[in-house]
């Protein structure tokens, strides 16, 4: 028996797509999986999109981090599903997933911003954290982070 939380497996081949499901959950009950809110997690992927594309500044890695990520690097941009439990520095911690609620109306508006923002401006050429990536490879980072946080929200049939 697992003790991971129930998670929907998800694919999304565009920010379209992970806006559009965000607005299908938005508009119905839903019920979250793991350890955030709908809410914090719509935020959390608009404060991504945000930083990747220098929209706004977040924490820089701990240096120990800039060692090892260069030698990550291959594991993360395989074409497969983001895993759960990457834990972050405290300060990246706070800033990613701050210690409050929030509104789901208002941090869908929040990740449709941010997503407008990316597609219009595009990531930045030196990923805050992995460094030089393609545009591709930011994007199906992206496409595949939101896969993984989404699918900790289910929505609530009603029969």
């Amino acid at each position: 028996m697992s003790n991971s939380p129930e998670h929907r497996e998800l694919v999304f081949r565009s920010l379209d797509e992970v806006v559009a499901e965000a607005e299908r959950l938005a508009a119905g009950e839903v019920r979250t999986t793991g350890r955030h809110s709908f809410g914090q997690i719509l935020e959390h992927l608009a404060r991504t999109h945000d930083i990747t594309t220098g929209k706004v500044v977040g924490p820089s890695p701990p240096w120990f981090m800039k060692l090892i990520i260069p030698l990550m690097k291959p594991f993360i941009f395989r074409d497969r599903p983001v895993k759960p439990g990457f834990k972050l520095p405290p300060n990246a911690e706070a800033y990613f997933w701050p210690d409050q609620e929030f509104d789901v109306a208002t941090a869908l508006e929040h990740l449709k911003e941010s997503v407008r923002y990316y597609d219009t401006h595009g990531p930045l050429a030196k990923h805050p954290m992995f460094g030089k990536i393609t545009r591709e490879q930011s994007l199906s980072l992206n496409l595949r982070h939101a896969a993984l946080h989404l699918g900790f929200v289910h929505p609530v049939s009603s029969v």
